[in-house]
């Protein structure tokens, strides 16, 4: 499953890398998805720029999703909140490409790495197969940014879309899209989706879209 929050324009975040447009209510929906699958999938950009916990906060829940990262150079911070925190799993699946000293660090530091063929790239489809032949998972949410979303779509990985689109116009060529990566080219293979819901947010000025995988 894929979810993101968006302005009229299709940005998920400006060029300086701003992204917070949700409204309390989107927030609380965003969190009673993330209560309902096992693990909450970014890519290293998100973790670098907008330094997120990747918790359920807003709703109860019994067992904390667990957090996974796609970095395959390894490049989030240390002191990155999914390392420091301890409220929930986290696990970094990277590549040859990353500094064998940083992985060690990690590890030393509770943070189980997976450290697949040369990359940089990774494919999604060995990250998921690995979450749930060894940790049980069965049901991912996948949150951006828009080169991890990318690769979901190319490789058919997306089974459902909820999006909600923000009152706001970001523009700007650097402004980062719900999808990035080089696109589909024509009706052959773009991804096809099929509409399920249209739903006003009780803030009055958001939209939220659900969609399933034609």
């Amino acid at each position: 499953m894929v979810y993101v929050t968006e302005s009229v324009d299709g940005r998920i975040a400006s060029k300086v890398g701003y992204s917070k447009f949700s409204c309390k209510y989107d927030l609380i929906r965003l969190h009673k998805v993330r209560a309902e699958v096992d693990a909450i999938v970014v890519g290293a950009n998100t973790v670098i720029r907008d330094d997120p916990l990747l918790t359920v906060r807003y709703v109860e829940v019994d067992k904390q999703p667990i957090r996974v990262i796609i970095d395959g150079y390894l490049r989030i911070p240390l002191n990155s909140r999914v390392v420091t925190d301890k409220t929930s799993k986290t696990i970094i699946f990277t590549s040859d490409k990353a500094p064998k000293d940083k992985v060690e660090k990690l590890r030393s530091l509770g943070i189980q790495v997976f450290v697949l063929g040369e990359g940089p790239l990774i494919r999604i489809s060995d990250v998921l197969n690995i979450l749930c032949k060894e940790l049980g998972v069965k049901k991912v949410l996948a949150e951006g940014g828009g080169t991890l979303l990318w690769h979901f779509f190319k490789e058919g990985l997306v089974d459902e879309v909820r999006v909600t689109i923000s009152p706001y116009v970001v523009g700007g060529v650097n402004a980062i899209s719900m999808v990035m990566g080089e696109g589909f080219n024509d009706e052959r293979d773009l991804f096809r989706l099929e509409l399920i819901k249209v739903e006003i947010c009780r803030c009055g000025g958001e939209v939220h879209i659900v969609y399933k995988k034609v």
